[in-house]
C-alpha cells in the first residue's frame, strides 16, 4: 500500500482533498487540506469560528467572501462530524444529525459551477458512536449532460496505520483533471497533528495553502491548523 506521500505526490495537484485514517496507535483521524494555483485561492487560511466551526476564509480584508473559496470546512453537529469542500458541510452534518440517511443528506449538494472544471464536492463524516463507521460522499459532474453523480462510499473499518484519501483532481496544475475514487494509503502517524505534518509536508510548497486535522472523538480539543 502506497504511504500519503506518495499518494499525494502522484498527483500534484490535487486541490482539495478529505482524509479518514487510523493512527499506529488506532485513534481516529479526520483532516481536510487545500492547494491553490491563483493568488486569490492562495490568500486563505483556516480558522475556527465563534460557533465552534472550522471555516476556510480570506487573509484579506478587501472584497466581498467568496462562496467557492471561503466555507465551513469542518462541523460538529450532535455525535456527527463531516469535513469538506464547501457550502455542503453543514447542511449534511445537520441532516445527518437529524437522522438522514447519507443519501437524503447529500442529494441536495453538487458538483461546483466552476466551468470547465466543474471541481466536484468532497465529503467524509463519521460519529462519535464507538466503531463508527466512516463514509466518504462526492459529486461530479457526469458526462451526461452534465448531470451530478452523487457517489457514498463506505469503506471497511480501517485497520491502525491505514488510510483513505479523496481529493478533488488527481493531475497537474497545468492540466487539472477532476479525481473520481477514493484512495487507500498508509501513514505511521500517531496523532491528528503527526498527520497533519506528514500531510501537509507531502504538499507542493507552491500550491499549499491550509490543512486541519482533528480527533472526530474530540472535535474542538484535538483540532490542529496549518496554514
Amino acid at each position: 500500500m502506497p504511504s500519503l506521500a506518495e499518494v499525494l505526490q502522484s498527483r500534484p495537484y490535487p486541490g482539495r482533498g478529505v482524509l479518514a485514517a487510523r493512527t499506529a496507535g488506532g485513534g481516529r483521524c479526520l483532516a481536510y487540506f487545500l492547494t491553490g494555483r491563483s493568488p486569490a485561492s492562495r490568500e486563505r487560511e483556516i480558522a475556527v469560528l465563534a460557533d465552534g466551526d472550522v471555516a476556510v476564509r480570506s487573509t484579506s480584508q478587501e472584497g466581498p467572501a467568496d462562496a467557492l473559496r471561503h466555507y465551513v470546512a469542518g462541523a460538529r453537529r450532535g455525535d456527527v462530524v463531516v469535513v469538506g469542500n464547501g457550502s455542503q458541510v453543514v447542511p449534511i452534518a445537520e441532516a445527518l444529525a437529524n437522522g438522514a440517511d447519507p443519501l437524503t443528506a447529500a442529494s441536495p449538494h453538487s458538483y461546483e459551477p466552476d466551468g470547465p472544471i466543474f471541481t466536484p464536492r468532497i465529503w467524509i463524516s463519521t460519529t462519535t458512536a464507538p466503531g463508527a463507521p466512516v463514509l466518504v460522499g462526492y459529486a461530479t459532474r457526469s458526462d451526461r449532460g452534465g448531470a451530478a453523480d452523487r457517489v457514498i462510499w463506505a469503506p471497511g473499518e480501517l485497520s491502525p496505520r491505514h488510510g483513505i484519501l479523496m481529493s478533488t483532481y488527481d493531475a497537474s496544475a497545468a492540466h487539472v483533471r477532476t479525481a473520481r475514487l477514493p484512495q487507500d494509503f498508509h501513514t505511521d502517524a500517531s496523532s491528528p497533528d503527526e498527520l497533519l505534518v506528514e500531510m501537509f509536508g507531502a504538499l507542493d510548497p507552491d500550491l499549499r495553502v491550509a490543512a486541519l486535522a482533528l480527533d472526530p472523538d474530540d472535535f474542538a480539543d484535538s483540532l490542529e491548523i496549518v496554514s
